[in-house]
């Protein structure tokens, strides 16, 4: 059966784990198929996880972005449409779209952990040299504490469109009309990992993912 996959331990590390969105429905999905198999899961940034991988304290992480480490494989498995938070006070909520010039000055904030290092180099991409300065504030806060920042008017954030479920007061999520690409999220593990129970998870996401893009 361990050499099957159907059981055994998978380790897994994450950057969020959001109610309805692509990676819960997808560890939904592997555990009703692989009951046999328990599931750790690790939540933290994508540096931190790689590394976790690399020390084989992990089997497989999903993280935002495309990274190719030399040492690991990695493959784009499913990709969300980015949109900013604001507050449901911002002279901007009633827009059914915005666009990065309509956020020029504004106060981004962006987490240390999670995601935050990649909202912020995006940020930072999207908006140098081209707007007005803009300030971006970074924050020791989990996703939760930083939309209810958004809420009580700290700031404006961007996040994929998964975040948009969460239940969150005081806040709207306005997609982009000049965003050119949707936010990819990739799995990445190593070549060296044989487990039968990560090819098998694989092998679901990937199905997943082509199903989700045919759509």
């Amino acid at each position: 059966m361990a050499a099957s996959g159907e059981c055994g331990r998978l380790r897994i590390g994450i950057h969020a784990l959001i109610p309805r969105s692509f990676l819960a429905e997808l560890l939904a999905r592997y555990r009703e198929d692989y009951p046999g198999i328990d599931i750790d899961i690790t939540e933290g940034t994508a540096r931190d996880a790689v590394m976790q991988l690399r020390a084989d304290r992990l089997d497989i992480v999903f993280v935002a972005g495309t990274p190719e480490p030399p040492d690991c494989h990695s493959r784009c498995i499913w990709v969300e449409p980015l949109v900013a938070a604001l507050p449901e006070c911002h002279q901007l909520a009633g827009q059914t779209t915005l666009t990065w010039a309509d956020l020029a000055g504004e106060t981004f904030l962006a987490r240390n952990g999670g995601t935050g290092p990649q909202v912020y180099d995006h940020i930072v991409l999207r908006l140098a040299g081209r707007w007005p300065a803009s300030s971006i504030l970074r924050f020791d806060v989990e996703r939760g504490t930083l939309l209810s920042m958004v809420g009580q008017g700290f700031g404006v954030t961007i996040v994929g469109a998964a975040t948009s479920l969460l239940p969150t007061s005081g806040v709207i999520f306005l997609p982009f009309a000049d965003e050119p690409e949707p936010v990819p999220f990739s799995a990445v593990w190593s070549p060296f990992n044989r487990s039968a129970a990560l090819r098998n998870l694989l092998t679901l996401a990937n199905d997943m993912g082509r199903r989700v893009r045919a759509d």
